[in-house]
């Protein structure tokens, strides 16, 4: 199945049900199989993107999932994943993988079995929106290092002009980590990353002393977006609302 992934992004602050109960429902959701899911990853989340001091308790939850199609997603919002994506306080975003990149001393090149594709896709323009998607595993050893440098690209994201709100998610820690970042143009989220100052001097030390042992790079282009991600205001109010069924 070719094309580029259709991705949603579902986060709560306080999902439904309490975030154990509802972690392991929707993995046994989708353990079971859903129709025209490509991946699926279930994850803790935290403010630690933009937040200097990290609020890890009681903890949000977050589903990252990957589509071959709009209407596959749909359905099983419908459907099998009703129940876990129903709740007040949610998040959610739909977006088109544009970019795909993979470190090259990273171990493998999918992300708990998913392999993201970007084929076909048209890439993003200076001045539209775009969502970053950042996915790593520390080597051991390097945790303490990584939040070191972390805290100060999160206070670079926080007062950046193009930030409109940021997420990071994990399914395994202490380390892995996935950071979710809303930009407000593909052209600020350029100069965030590599103008000079806490986040590209992260990046660099990241790929110089080789801290991470998988590494994958996403580009987005969201299309539909419903709530806000870490801020008083929504991200992107020209984008319809994100489709969930009986939401």
């Amino acid at each position: 199945m070719g094309g580029a992934d259709f991705v949603t992004i579902d986060a709560f602050g306080r999902p439904p049900g309490g975030r154990l109960r509802w972690r392991r429902d929707l993995a046994r959701a989708i353990g079971k199989g859903v129709d025209g899911l490509r991946g699926g990853s279930v994850n803790y989340a935290n403010n630690g993107t933009h937040a200097l001091v990290p609020s890890l308790v009681p903890g949000g939850c977050a589903l990252v999932a990957a589509w071959g199609s709009p209407e596959a997603a749909e359905a099983a919002f419908a459907g099998p994943l009703c129940g876990a994506i129903d709740g007040p306080g949610r998040f959610s975003m739909d977006g088109e993988v544009v970019r795909v990149r993979i470190d090259s001393e990273s171990e493998r090149d999918d992300w708990h079995g998913w392999r993201p594709s970007a084929e076909g896709a048209d890439p993003l323009a200076e001045d539209e929106p775009m969502v970053a998607i950042v996915h790593g595993i520390l080597r051991h050893g390097r945790l303490l290092e990584f939040v070191r440098n972390n805290a100060h690209a999160a206070s670079r994201a926080a007062h950046h002009p193009g930030h409109r709100g940021s997420i990071d998610i994990s399914s395994h820690l202490p380390y892995e980590h996935t950071s979710i970042s809303l930009w407000k143009t593909y052209g600020l989220a350029q100069d965030f990353a590599y103008k000079k100052g806490g986040h590209a001097s992260a990046m660099t030390h990241a790929l110089k002393e080789k801290t991470h042992r998988v590494g994958v790079f996403l580009q987005a282009r969201p299309l539909a977006c419903t709530g806000t991600l870490g801020t008083d205001r929504p991200p992107y109010p020209q984008l319809p609302e994100a489709r969930r069924a009986g939401l």
